[in-house]
């Protein structure tokens, strides 16, 4: 006869038996555990997330330390928490007797973009020995600032210096520098979750507080990798380039422990907790042996999937706090995965409007059968995710009638959704081509072009100098231009944008936007200004003119780019052959003149140096001239 404890041990092995064994966590460094995904050498942990343990003559303690390296410097750890994925960094400390940062020379403190590391927003920034450039900033450097407290406690060599200021850092994926110039500020020092309140002597040490983002499946190069509860496979997220271990069955990926495991959701309608009751009071009457190994089941399944909750809503709420950070502009609404589902039909791939390199846009109707644009990030591109939670921020802080409207967004999903005002009337690149399919296409006139390019201009005016901090779209271009029912243009997709800060005249990144529109000294410097969208509303401009590609291999080699083409025809004199032909079709020499002058003004745009290039307010306002002109000979006739 069976017996109940021999069942309830049974039960118990097989509870065991549903996780595999986790992947080899690194050794401690002296007395410091390094949790997973941390690693310290190359057969331990995951390698994208190296960290190092230094035990060398250089170590000035004595003891092992853990060091933190970034592009051109190294930074002792003073803390890890495994199960909030954090580490505590000291901030570099003075040169002897001046106020300058010993990181100065690189710049301050720059992590890897390319690595799974962000500076977090629990991070309060006191910048010292700045200059006056820093006033116009959207740091805190008034006499009020926190950093004169923090001065007048401490002394030394920054008390003497022009100009302190505070700011809270990061807060988003895409947050990797404390920067310190020669431009800006000489020095700085960071507190972790500061207590404003409190005085400068109970303030915490010094620290710099860094997250890491959650670790995927190990990379295996054979099945002999990976553990039995996980088979090697290609990842479709780089296509195949690379190979992961990949849970078996229903098995689900635990990234807090690097384990699989079971997904142990529950699925009484009544609630888990009486049932979990239940099954302690039975183990109680099968006997103390059978008791504590219901018991260590019991309190390992809790806490693995207490852990896998707590980091789902620790993501959640990071990224509401993305949406929302600075509170400058009004806060998005949040939909929940319910009603997205329900306005897309489940994702219905008959409501899809079309796929980009960052994601998908459906159509959607809301209860009040509304339509709206709905845009999804593609499942497992990060990128993605982090560009739509950038767009989500920026959209916030907007309004205007160029701009295309955001309703709210979604976390609730594996992957943030944005739910945009729906405009039906197609973008400006379908039109120029003659690809909208309605029953009635309609020819875009030149009065209709005018008012584009002014509709255009005025929204990327609005972001350059009306959105504080000054927002830079980078990739304008007709297809990112829609057109409502009346033939209004509206900017859109900002999921190539980022926030310029008025203390730099510039963003250096990596080249992002679309060929044929890009800045050339883009290229050449990765700087990024207000005068790179001029830039390219340069080449939109060329294509309202001539209703032509910006990329064309069908034109002649030394013609491809639309740019070059219309500039050596400007230089030749010869302009209006560029020109669309129905344009030209029985206008008057006043229309002409028109022509030539957004012609003119779009080569203008096309300089090669950004000093030399009008600004997007400039330019509305001669398109706004232009388009008096041609009224005039409206009312003339």
């Amino acid at each position: 006869m069976v017996t109940p404890k021999l069942l309830l041990f049974t039960a118990a092995l097989l509870s065991l038996a549903a996780v595999s064994t986790p992947l080899k966590p690194c050794p401690n460094c002296g007395s410091t555990p390094v949790p997973y995904p941390l690693s310290t050498s190359p057969t331990c942990g995951d390698q994208s997330y190296r960290i190092r343990c230094d035990t060398g003559t250089g170590n000035t303690t004595k003891q092992p330390q853990l060091l933190f390296d970034t592009v051109n410097d190294s930074y002792p750890i003073t803390s890890i928490s495994g199960p909030t994925q954090r580490l505590v960094i000291s901030p570099s400390p003075l040169l002897p007797n001046a106020c300058v940062a010993e990181d100065f020379p690189h710049q301050g403190l720059q992590l890897n973009s390319s690595l799974p590391f962000n500076v977090t927003s629990a991070n309060t920034i006191v910048y010292l020995n700045c200059s006056d450039s820093l006033l116009r900033s959207p740091l805190n450097c008034s006499s009020s600032s926190l950093c004169h407290s923090y001065l007048n406690s401490t002394g030394g060599a920054c008390l003497n210096a022009p100009l302190c200021c505070t700011f809270r850092a990061g807060g988003s994926s895409t947050s990797y520098m404390i920067r310190v110039r020669s431009s800006g500020c000489s020095a700085y020092t960071s507190f972790v979750n500061l207590d404003q309140g409190l005085p400068v002597a109970r303030w915490p040490e010094p620290g710099v507080e860094i997250q890491w983002v959650s670790p995927r499946e190990p990379v295996c190069a054979a099945q002999s990798d990976c553990d039995d509860r996980s088979t090697c496979g290609p990842d479709p997220v780089t296509s195949g380039a690379e190979r992961r271990c990949f849970c078996n069955g229903v098995l689900v990926w635990d990234p807090i422990v690097g384990l699989c495991a079971e997904n142990t959701t529950c699925h009484d309608p009544d609630g888990c907790e009486d049932s979990n009751r239940t099954a302690l009071i039975a183990g109680l009457t099968s006997g103390v042996g059978g008791t504590l190994v219901a018991a260590a089941v019991a309190a390992f399944l809790y806490k693995r999937h207490r852990r896998i909750k707590e980091a789902q809503e620790r993501l959640t709420r990071e990224r509401e706090e993305i949406l929302n950070a600075n509170g400058t502009g009004r806060a998005a609404k949040v939909f929940t995965g319910k009603e997205i589902k329900r306005a897309t039909n489940n994702f219905d791939k008959d409501r899809l409007l079309g796929s980009g390199g960052y994601g998908e846009v459906y159509k959607g109707f809301l209860n009040d059968g509304s339509a709206v644009a709905i845009k999804c990030a593609k499942l497992g591109n990060s990128k993605g995710t982090d560009q739509i939670l950038n767009e989500v921020r920026i959209l916030c802080q907007v309004n205007h009638r160029c701009l295309v409207r955001l309703l709210g967004c979604c976390v609730e999903l594996e992957q943030p959704i944005l739910v945009y005002e729906f405009i039906e009337n197609g973008t400006l690149s379908d039109h120029l081509r003659g690809l909208i399919t309605t029953a009635k296409p309609r020819h875009l006139s030149w009065e209709d072009r005018l008012r584009i390019a002014h509709d255009t201009a005025e929204g990327l005016a609005y972001l350059h100098f009306s959105a504080v901090p000054p927002i830079y779209h980078r990739d304008v271009k007709s297809s990112n231009i829609l057109l409502d029912e009346k033939m209004n243009a509206k900017v859109s997709d900002f999921g190539l944008s980022r926030l310029a800060h008025v203390d730099l005249s510039h963003v250096s990144t990596c080249a992002q936007g679309t060929l044929g529109y890009l800045d050339p000294e883009y290229y050449r410097n990765y700087q990024l200004t207000d005068k790179s969208d001029v830039y390219s509303f340069g080449v939109v401009l060329l294509e309202l003119l001539t209703s032509q590609k910006a990329i064309d291999f069908t034109r002649e080699s030394d013609d491809v780019n639309l740019a070059v083409y219309v500039q050596r025809m400007v230089a030749e004199e010869r302009l209006l052959e560029v020109v669309d032909p129905v344009l030209k079709d029985g206008v008057s020499d006043l229309e002409r003149d028109t022509m030539k002058a957004i012609g003119f003004l779009a080569v203008g745009c096309l300089e090669e140096r950004r000093q030399n290039r009008p600004s997007m307010k400039e330019v509305a306002e001669e398109i706004e001239y232009i388009m008096s002109i041609a009224k005039a000979k409206v009312v003339e006739n």
